[in-house]
This record gives C-alpha cells, sequence and structure tokens, in this order.
C-alpha cells in the first residue's frame, strides 16, 4: 500500500499546484479565467476591487530548475523603482507560498510573433516594424541603463498593451525576465556604475534563432548582444531570416558568424546598413549607439510615408487622439542619446562590481532557470 502511495506521489502533476480555479483570491485581486499555460506554469486574468484588471502569473515550486518569478519580480520592481515606465509592465504584487510563487502585474495584449502569424506571408511592413523596433529599442536601452541585459530578446518576449487599456494599447512592452543577468552595479557611496567583469566563456543562453554570434561563441553577453537579437527580430519581422527554417544548432551558429553581413540583411532597408558594421566593433562593456540605431529605424519610418501616428498593420481604426504622445515617437530620439550609466569599458584593475546579489546571493540563478529553447 506505501509503494502504491509513493507511485501516486511520484506521478503527481507539478502543475497541480498553479491551476486556480475562478474565484479563487489573492489579497485584493481574484481570479476570472485562465490567460495561458505554459512548461513553468499558469496565466490568469485578475480583477480588482476597484474592478482594475491585470495578469496574474503562478508557477509551481517543484517544477525542475527551480521557479523564475523570484528574479523576474526583483528585476520589474528595479525598473519601476521611479514609477511606472511605458514600455515595462507594472508590478503590482508578489508572494511565495508553500507549493506556488506568484505576481501580478499589467494585463498586456497580443506579442509580437501571435501578431504576425496573422498577418500575410507573416510578415510586417516596414511601416511598422520600424516602429516597433523603436519601441523595443527603448525598452531594451531602459532595461540595460538599470544595469541588466536581458539574454533572451524574441517575438514572443514583446506584447502590445492590452486594447482596452488606451495608455498602453500602442505600446510595445519588453518581459519575460528568467535569463537576465545583472551587468552592472550601481553603488550609493560612489554614486556610479560599475561594471561586472566578464567570465572567460559563458553557457549558452537564449533562443538559437535570435542569438548574437557572441553567444555562438559562448562570451558573456552585455548590452550589444540584446542589441543584435533585436536586429535579428527585425529581419524576421521584415520576411525572414537565413537560417529561419533550420534548427540544427552548428548550421545556424556557423550562418551567424560565416555569412556576410550583406546577405543577412537581404532584402532590409539600405538605411540599416550602419547597424551590423556597429555592432562588430562592440566588446561585452562598450555601450552601443542607441541613438544610431533609432535614427536608422526612423528613417524606415520616414521612406515608408508613416508618423508615429500612423495605424499599425492590425489596427482597423486611427489612434486615439486624446492620448499624448509617447516618448519615444520624440523625433530627436533624445532619450536615445543618453548616457545614464556610463560604462563604455571595463573596470580599472582591482575594481569590479563583484558577484550580484539578485537572487539569494546567488547571481546565477537566473542561467539555471531555463534551458537552450530551439523553438522557431
Amino acid at each position: 500500500m506505501a509503494n502504491e502511495n509513493d507511485k501516486k506521489d511520484e506521478e503527481k502533476d507539478p502543475m497541480d499546484a498553479v491551476r486556480f480555479k475562478p474565484g479563487k483570491h489573492f489579497g485584493q485581486w481574484t481570479i476570472e479565467k485562465t490567460l495561458d499555460e505554459g512548461g513553468f506554469g499558469q496565466v490568469y486574468l485578475v480583477k480588482r476591487n476597484d474592478g482594475k484588471r491585470a495578469a496574474l502569473k503562478a508557477e509551481s515550486n517543484a517544477v525542475e530548475g527551480g521557479s523564475a518569478i523570484k528574479l523576474e519580480q526583483l528585476i520589474l520592481k528595479k525598473l519601476n523603482k521611479n514609477g511606472a515606465m511605458p514600455h515595462v509592465p507594472e508590478l503590482f504584487a508578489s508572494a511565495k507560498r508553500k507549493n506556488y510563487c506568484y505576481m501580478i502585474m499589467t494585463l498586456l495584449g497580443e506579442n509580437l510573433k501571435s501578431l504576425k502569424s496573422k498577418r500575410p506571408k507573416e510578415r510586417f511592413s516596414r511601416g511598422t516594424w520600424s516602429r516597433v523596433g523603436i519601441q523595443c529599442l527603448y525598452a531594451l536601452k531602459y532595461m540595460h541603463d538599470c544595469g541588466f541585459v536581458h539574454r533572451d530578446i524574441k517575438p514572443q518576449n514583446f506584447m502590445l498593451g492590452n486594447e482596452e487599456d488606451k495608455e498602453r494599447a500602442r505600446i510595445v512592452h519588453i518581459l519575460d525576465f528568467g535569463l537576465a543577468r545583472q551587468y552592472a552595479k550601481f553603488s550609493e557611496a560612489t554614486k556610479k556604475w560599475t561594471a561586472r567583469r566578464a567570465r572567460g566563456s559563458a553557457e549558452f543562453r537564449g533562443t538559437l534563432r535570435y542569438t548574437s554570434p557572441n553567444v555562438c561563441l559562448r562570451k558573456e553577453q552585455g548590452r550589444v548582444d540584446d542589441v543584435w537579437s533585436l536586429l535579428y527580430v527585425l529581419i524576421e519581422l521584415n520576411g525572414g531570416l537565413p537560417w529561419q527554417t533550420s534548427q540544427k544548432r552548428d548550421e545556424v551558429e556557423a550562418m551567424k558568424i560565416l555569412m556576410p553581413e550583406k546577405d543577412q540583411m537581404l532584402n532590409m532597408p539600405t538605411c540599416m546598413g550602419g547597424v551590423i558594421p556597429h555592432l562588430k566593433t562592440l566588446s561585452y562593456y562598450n555601450r552601443p549607439d542607441y541613438h544610431l540605431i533609432f535614427k536608422a529605424l526612423w528613417q524606415v519610418m520616414l521612406n515608408e510615408g508613416q508618423t508615429p501616428r500612423s495605424r499599425f498593420d492590425w489596427e482597423k481604426k486611427d489612434p486615439d487622439p486624446s492620448v499624448p504622445p509617447a516618448d519615444w515617437e520624440n523625433p530627436d530620439g533624445r532619450f536615445f542619446k543618453q548616457d545614464d550609466i556610463g560604462i563604455n569599458g571595463p573596470p580599472p584593475a582591482g575594481v569590479d562590481a563583484g558577484e550580484s546579489t539578485v537572487v539569494d546571493g546567488d547571481p546565477l540563478k537566473s542561467d539555471k532557470v531555463k534551458s537552450l529553447n530551439l523553438k522557431k
């Protein structure tokens, strides 16, 4: 009998811990329905006592590799330390229970992969992906200015705001920080940022299709690698990557490292031609020229006869004129010129940001959360 009970325990699905029924309360929030289910947990639509809706993400503590929620909620808190930001979800609540962790955050809309899949030939027009790209770049730079690199940039990890949220409906948000890593640390004593010294080599982290050439060479990922990945996302949105149909790691990595840039950028606007040459000059420590990339994307938009307020491919009516312009819509790109962190090289000899204390004193906890993702 004991053996049968042991067997039942072994066969028990750890996801059962995060399968909640409508009506379950989490403080002021109540579950209305399930929105999504993934390998690590569940996402629910929740409603607060005052009527506000949000998304609740729950993960089982029994899933192999551990929960990423603790890291994610910590990063979201840091990204929102000065109040709600336009391209970052807001964190409303989070907690750890015996069998699961959860966090409640801004309710968003569709991700870029989903939106792309509904378009003819599964691509965006240049007028749309250029403006989407500027917003993604804004989100990335802001995250970098807070001392983190994302390390898993892909279309699924950028979401539009919920269509019923008029302030955020046209805003692209960055999310899913399960592979994020702190690359710089701020000292309250000196009021300065210090780079975290790069490791001699690093394991593969990210999604094969979008990882940078540096990741293929197992180098430490810095700000430049997030920007490389964003460029690959934009090439895909424009019509496809040269390695689009391959899932063979060696083949994809060889193409990224050896293929001439003109072939990687095939069918991309010529005004984007300076991006790869710039990225090739950067090391882990160097600050990318975000403004250079912004100007290239803005030029694509202009060449297509579009403005920030033009309809996106998926929109059926003009934007609400009562919503004020977003910061990314500023034509001088002032945000992209700002350097809030001041790091453009390695730390001086003998000086190092040291090991991050992001999660329970374990700087590499995020490295243990997810393994190589070979999804298309």
